[in-house]
């Protein structure tokens, strides 16, 4: 799957990967909400949302090996997160995972077809909405390819944002493909009862309302949690 290399470039090379925190918890949000995991923050991200709550991981972290990271991963449930993973050759620790469930929270932006092969992962892709200020970097083609095991995740802070993605999931025709659909509100722009109204105006049967649980059980800003 991932490009060959002789024995001796294989002695003498190991992957390592820019990571920014490793930390047991609950996931706060998606389908595995309120379940154990191992979150994996990668450092570095090729978008700067302007309600980013880990701007930390754009450039904090340190080199780390596989055989490092994996002897910090404790429970069969595994978070890649960012910033954005998606940003560095995540292939070669995918492989190293293959024992887990893995959650690849990315951001829309980088196409992740190629690793649909990996039967232990599923993606929880964001459509960043118009008050996100990068709807533009969207590769829309993910979208259309999300599977059953899929999660897409739209962040709102706006009535306009939630047309935006009605508008979204009917035109990448995403009700074809079964995945789950969460809609979350930006952490104190918009509350959650008006979120509530609109599906229930607009007849979103299919879609999750979701509150991100950590934020709740933790200060808003905590880290490793």
């Amino acid at each position: 799957m991932w490009p060959s290399m002789s024995d001796e470039m294989q002695e003498n090379w190991e992957p390592t990967y820019k990571v920014n925190e490793i930390f047991d918890s609950i996931e706060g949000e998606g389908k595995r909400a309120g379940e154990l995991a191992t979150f994996i923050r990668l450092s570095g991200c090729n978008l700067r949302c302007s309600y980013c709550d880990t701007a930390y991981a754009f450039s904090e972290g340190t080199k780390v090996t596989i055989p490092e990271i994996v002897s910090k991963v404790h429970y069969h449930n595994v978070t890649l997160t960012g910033g954005e993973p998606l940003c560095q050759n995540i292939g070669y620790l995918l492989d190293a995972l293959q024992s887990h469930i893995v959650n690849i929270e990315t951001n829309g932006s980088i196409p992740v077809q190629a690793f649909h092969d990996y039967s232990n992962v599923f993606f929880t892709i964001d459509y960043k909405c118009k008050s996100s200020g990068m709807t533009d970097k969207m590769y829309l083609r993910n979208f259309s390819k999300l599977r059953k095991r899929d999660v897409l995740k739209f962040v709102v802070g706006s009535r306009e944002d939630l047309e935006e993605a009605v508008h979204i999931y009917h035109r990448q025709h995403v009700e074809r493909t079964d995945c789950k659909v969460y809609v979350s509100p930006v952490f104190g722009k918009i509350e959650p009862a008006e979120i509530v109204e609109f599906l229930k105006r607009n007849d979103l049967q299919k879609w999750r309302v979701q509150l991100q649980l950590h934020k709740f059980i933790w200060a808003p800003e905590k880290r490793g949690v």
